[in-house]
């Protein structure tokens, strides 16, 4: 199974949150995935930031993880995504619609502390490594 890790979950490995850690150590190396876009979103905050320190523990973190290019597959997944959410009335934010078409397209369970939020996607699979117990969403 591939898990992608969404930007809060990075944030939290960060932290060094110990639920989402010791949930991350349970996996191979090669099963833990990150979109481009969370890629983006966290070259962005660490830019905001600008802690020397903060960038140096991201990229220890990002070094041990596989990085997903967006491409042609993704974008068409985020247009149905999006079209679909806008039809129902639901709103979400680009990036994190990015983030699930790239997830989607990779068939991988993207790993949130927003299940809640992912969840108005149809078909996405979410788990949050926060906490106690995985919540999951399908």
């Amino acid at each position: 199974m591939k898990y992608m890790l969404d930007t809060d979950t990075i944030s939290l490995v960060v932290r060094k949150d110990h639920d989402v850690i010791k949930n991350l150590i349970e996996h191979e190396d090669d099963e833990i995935l990150i979109s481009a876009i969370s890629y983006a979103e966290l070259s962005y905050g660490l830019e905001k930031r600008g802690s020397e320190k903060l960038f140096s523990e991201v990229n220890t973190v990002l070094g041990k993880l596989s990085i997903v290019a967006f491409d042609d597959s993704q974008s068409e997944l985020y247009g149905k995504i999006r079209s679909k959410l806008e039809k129902s009335g639901t709103c979400l934010g680009d990036m994190d619609m990015l983030i699930a078409a790239a997830a989607m397209n990779e068939n991988a369970v993207l790993v949130s502390h927003n299940v809640k939020h992912f969840s108005k996607i149809k078909g996405i699979k979410v788990e949050d490594w926060k906490g106690s117990k995985q919540k999951n969403s399908k």
